[in-house]
């Protein structure tokens, strides 16, 4: 097995929840076995169950940090892409609604690979990098989407030498497939060819 980001060697981690998990020997991020990843349909059902709504101040005051940062790094003029959008594109409308040029894209909701033609001065992704089946794959697509000097900003719960993966709540939701570690993160940078990588407590940040 190898990993599905950096492609070094993976040693088998543990089965949990009937799944099965292995951990890179260099960047050490852990993730599920090819042969357990979930189907479309059943990634599906599992996100039309979401109900991160316009209406939830909850999940409002979780997307606070990161639109924070989007609003005081990018002007109204800048072309943006919500990558991975999700059922109901939240971070999007709240964007648009404030002036910004942002448009949703998710291969389950918002569909339009027209979008994938053009290139954008900001990207996000919102609680999306987890549920990548090939993030070596996906990191090329969205790498090519960005502008010189333009920012990938990115949110997901961060894997650390601290966490017992075994007792770990992120990892029980079986669309999260894969889990970096700060160690991917700088690999992601060298690798792809971003210039800067900027990590926060709520969310990191890649310059093209």
């Amino acid at each position: 097995m190898h990993c599905l980001l950096c492609n070094h060697s993976a040693d088998f981690l543990g089965s949990f929840q009937n799944r099965n998990y292995n951990r890179c020997t260099y960047c050490a991020s852990v993730f599920l076995d090819t042969c357990d990843l979930p189907t479309y349909i059943k990634e599906k059902e599992r996100y039309d169950k979401h109900e991160n709504t316009s209406d939830n101040s909850g999940y409002l005051n979780f997307l606070k940090p990161l639109l924070n940062a989007v609003s005081k790094d990018q002007n109204k003029e800048k072309k943006g892409l919500d990558f991975g959008s999700g059922p109901n594109p939240v971070l999007t409308s709240y964007l648009q609604e404030n002036g910004y040029q942002i448009k949703p894209y998710d291969p389950f909701y918002s569909n339009d690979i027209s979008l994938l033609d053009y290139t954008y001065d900001y990207i996000i992704c919102c609680e999306v990098i987890e549920h990548f089946h090939n993030p070596n794959l996906e990191f090329t697509k969205i790498r090519a989407l960005l502008n010189p000097d333009g920012k990938l900003y990115c949110k997901t719960n961060m894997l650390s030498d601290s966490i017992n993966f075994e007792n770990w709540w992120y990892k029980n939701d079986f669309t999260h497939t894969f889990f970096y570690t700060e160690k991917a993160l700088r690999f992601i940078k060298d690798k792809f060819g971003f210039e800067e990588l900027n990590i926060f407590k709520e969310y990191f940040i890649f310059k093209a």
